[in-house]
């Protein structure tokens, strides 16, 4: 490919597109930035930038397409979309900043539950002054990859017992990890288990009966990854038979989540609205530039995603 100008398609139904396309825009090798929808031409389109869902049909007006990004993290919207070529590199966006906000929340998230946060904000609305003890948590993080290596290590450096689950086995200072057959002893005694798994076919409704029952009575939920790893009805069952204490949810099958769905009345569990950690357009914006001057210059992408692992 020559040292030429290219044409960027961005679909997202769910971000204002305007950051980006001023952010992108500012680009040597960038001539149109394209929103869909629209009229346009978009047959010198070369790079498609899309966020949940891809519109039905964008591909088919792409024939000079040679590279699709997710513009978050996660990659399962494009990993199961058949509209996706195959013969497409796919990449996803590896921010630090998005590394750091969401140790911060799942941080967060297991600090309130060691301190009993929820009990506290009881007391204070019934004027109730009680000192409440609290204990060092074994923390269990399923997956290790960027979010998840990141998060294990500060839960090391902030004193928690701290085990560790992959696909593979991975190394993390201070930590007990386990790998694939080893699911059972690294759930067995934990007081927190957070999960941090890739989606993929094989992690579609992990966190169900059969998995979490695995865990010591008592047990605490944080899912930060996606919705489609926990089966809902299975969760709600192990809280009210006890065997889980509660669970904080930042992620769902269907988002926004109903309003006539149980988990918001339920009074076990925490809901925030897929907040954990947000991509940042100012921070993404660097990596996707970086990956259009390689495009343009014939070198490999950064970040692409294993079409076989499906991450």
């Amino acid at each position: 490919m020559d040292q030429q100008k290219i044409e960027i398609l961005l679909s997202t139904s769910v971000w204002n597109p305007q950051p980006w396309v001023d952010g992108l825009s500012l680009s040597e090798h960038v001539s149109k930035v394209h929103v869909w929808p629209t009229d346009a031409d978009l047959s010198n389109v070369k790079a498609l930038f899309v966020w949940k869902p891809l519109a039905e049909g964008v591909v088919t007006q792409l024939p000079n397409l040679k590279w699709i990004s997710s513009l978050g993290a996660g990659v399962d919207h494009l990993m199961t979309d058949p509209q996706i070529p195959s013969d497409i590199p796919i990449t996803r966006i590896v921010d630090p900043r998005l590394t750091i906000d969401m140790t911060n929340y799942v941080m967060m998230a297991v600090i309130m539950y060691q301190r009993k946060f929820k009990l506290l904000q009881e007391n204070q609305a019934k004027a109730h002054w009680e000192r409440i003890t609290y204990d060092n948590l074994t923390v269990g993080v399923m997956g290790l990859g960027e979010l998840g290596g990141h998060l294990a290590n500060q839960l090391v450096a902030a004193g928690f017992e701290v085990y560790g689950y992959s696909r593979t086995k991975n190394h993390i200072v201070g930590a007990e990890t386990y790998a694939e057959h080893g699911l059972e002893e690294f759930l067995s005694d934990l007081d927190v288990l957070v999960n941090l798994l890739p989606i993929t076919p094989k992690t579609v409704g992990i966190l169900n009966r059969d998995l979490l029952s695995q865990t010591k009575k008592g047990c605490y939920l944080i899912n930060v990854a996606r919705g489609n790893h926990l089966v809902d009805e299975d969760l709600i069952e192990l809280l009210d038979s006890n065997h889980l204490s509660g669970a904080m949810l930042d992620v769902f099958h269907q988002e926004p989540l109903p309003e006539n769905h149980p988990f918001w009345k339920h009074p076990k569990i925490t809901i925030t609205p897929h907040v954990a950690s947000v991509t940042s357009p100012q921070s993404a914006l660097n990596l996707l530039k970086e990956n259009i001057d390689r495009l343009v210059n014939e070198t490999p992408l950064l970040h692409q995603v294993d079409l076989n692992r499906g991450y």
